[in-house]
């Protein structure tokens, strides 16, 4: 019952571009120097994303389907009420965008980030039964993939600011850069982790294997190498640099999604 779990798959990785976008907005503007069209623009993807999140809670699977889908429902109700909370907060840092106080902008993108991975945390639980024992590595993951997707997507509109306004410093460029090569990096650590404790060891489908080879190939590899490209580049030419995280967008988002779907069909973290 693998088409099951696609609805839980697609809120999931939405959720994740909402926080990680609201993760950035924070850690930039913290720096003082991001330009407000960028806040207003990223506030809007996010809640964009998370309102298309939220709506895909009533087809989540339920009863036998999610028992077929080895799901378990009460940590996965948890997140649809999670998201609720999560989807004001973010609307609530959308309209801080617009203002000039820099100090509420701040407070609201912490409890929207905060919130956010708490939620990420609860559906983490909704592979296990509810005797089982909690995975750390599971509550670490989708945070992880979370700042990776919505560092790329916040960095690559941040990007195009450079476009009409070359006089812009790259500090805000590069930050936004690097954030998204760290996560990469945690993301890689962690598989590595993952695969010495033996979860990626055995017979796997072969729709699994390919998901597994997306996820390693494209979005961890290739996005590092892109995402430091990107950085590296942002001091020299940010039109480069802009073009680079379009292409570290598009990796991120086939990893996140692939990662996801084995997360959901077998359990394992990545």
């Amino acid at each position: 019952m693998a088409i099951a779990t696609l609805p839980i798959v697609l809120s999931v990785v939405l959720t994740e571009l909402a926080v990680g976008g609201s993760f950035l907005m924070w850690w930039v503007d913290r720096g003082g120097r991001a330009p407000g069209g960028f806040l207003k623009l990223v506030a809007f993807v996010d809640a964009g994303a998370i309102a298309a999140a939220l709506a895909l809670v009533p087809v989540f699977p339920r009863g036998d389907l999610a028992d077929a889908a080895s799901i378990n429902t009460g940590p996965l109700g948890a997140f649809g009420q999670a998201l609720i909370l999560v989807t004001v907060l973010v609307i609530i840092q959308l309209v801080t965008a617009f203002l000039p106080a820099r100090g509420i902008r701040i407070a609201a993108g912490i409890l929207t980030t905060v919130a956010g991975v708490l939620a990420l945390a609860v559906v983490a639980l909704a592979t296990k039964p509810a005797e089982s024992s909690v995975d750390p590595l599971a509550l670490v993951a989708m945070p992880l993939g979370a700042i990776a997707l919505g560092g790329a997507d916040g960095a690559m509109l941040l990007g195009h600011w450079y476009l009409v306004t070359p006089k812009l410093s790259p500090g805000p460029l590069r930050r936004a850069s690097l954030t998204v090569v760290a996560a990469i990096a945690l993301q890689i650590a962690l598989v590595g982790i993952v695969w010495l404790r033996g979860d990626l060891t055995g017979t796997w489908e072969t729709a699994l294997s390919v998901a597994l080879g997306l996820r390693i190939g494209v979005g961890l590899l290739m996005t590092l190498v892109v995402a430091a490209a990107a950085w590296w580049t942002a001091g020299m030419n940010t039109q480069s640099s802009t073009g680079l995280l379009y292409v570290a967008l598009g990796c991120v988002f086939a990893g996140e999604v692939s990662a996801r779907v084995i997360f959901f069909l077998t359990g394992v973290p990545i």
